[in-house]
Order: structure tokens, then C-alpha cells, then sequence
């Protein structure tokens, strides 16, 4: 364990605190839980992020989810889940060691729920008309290179 570890409180989790696990991660309760069963499924390995995963640890994460649902769906019945990463400070991650957030939702849980996670930037989304999808640059789709007119 590095200096930087040495501190993270996702490194060396409790016995009690660790609810599943596979090979390569575990799942934790959230210590600041949105709403009830909100779960968190962490990699072992010290990691900041879902792009520093290895193919190997995305699919256990995955797998741990699918599992970890099950958990929730025993003990808390949700009408339905978020599930997501916050990737750097700016995101929102607190803790950078990579961990997903396994969040479950309930009627009546927020006045209005459509949009989902688009309205954690309040009212960016839809009120931006400078908003707009950058295109795939032409020359990465087979026949539209820059110099390809349309006929």
C-alpha cells in the first residue's frame, strides 16, 4: 500500500461492512445513502476511476451489480435504480477510489423524477440552447472522410 492509500477508506474494508463480493471488488452501504439500500460496489485494487478499471474488473463490477441487486430487492422492494460513476472532483466523486453507486428509487421519492440523472446539473440540460452533440469526426466513419460530398 502506498503513502496515498494509506487513508482511503475504501482500501481495507471491515468484515461487517463488506454485504458482497467477488475476486476482484465488494459492495459496501453507502455511509451517505441518497435513499434506503443505496449501495456502493468498490474494486480491492486502489483505483481512481471507471476508465483505470481493467477490462477484467468492469465485468466484475457488472457482475457484482447484477448480484447486489438482488440484495436490494430482498430487503427493500425499489420501483427502480440509478446506477453511476462521479469521475473527478468536479463529478462530484469525494473519494478517489473507483466505486459505483448502486442507488434504488422509490414512488414518491423526488417530485419528479423524469430526466433522471440529467437534472443533477439543475436545468443545464434542457434550458441550454448552446447544448449540442459534437459529431463523430468524419473521418472515422467508413465513406465520409472530409473530402466525401454527398451525391
Amino acid at each position: 500500500m502506498t503513502r496515498d492509500h494509506h487513508h482511503c477508506p475504501f482500501c481495507n474494508p471491515y468484515g461487517e461492512e463488506v454485504v458482497a463480493q467477488n475476486a476482484l471488488c465488494y459492495a459496501r452501504w453507502d455511509a451517505f445513502p441518497v435513499t434506503k439500500g443505496h449501495l456502493l460496489i468498490i474494486p480491492f485494487r486502489h483505483t481512481p476511476d471507471y476508465f483505470s478499471l481493467t477490462a477484467q474488473e468492469k465485468t466484475a463490477m457488472t457482475e457484482l451489480i447484477d448480484e447486489c441487486r438482488g440484495v436490494i430487492e430482498d430487503n427493500f422492494q425499489p420501483a427502480g435504480y440509478n446506477i453511476g460513476y462521479n469521475i473527478g472532483t468536479v463529478a462530484g466523486q469525494s473519494i478517489m477510489h473507483c466505486h459505483c453507486h448502486l442507488i434504488p428509487r422509490y414512488t414518491g421519492d423526488t417530485d419528479n423524477p423524469k430526466g433522471g440523472v440529467r437534472r443533477v446539473v439543475a436545468g443545464k440540460y434542457y434550458k441550454d440552447p448552446r447544448r449540442r452533440i459534437i459529431p463523430v469526426h468524419p473521418a472515422t466513419r467508413p465513406g465520409q472522410g472530409p473530402d466525401r460530398r454527398a451525391e
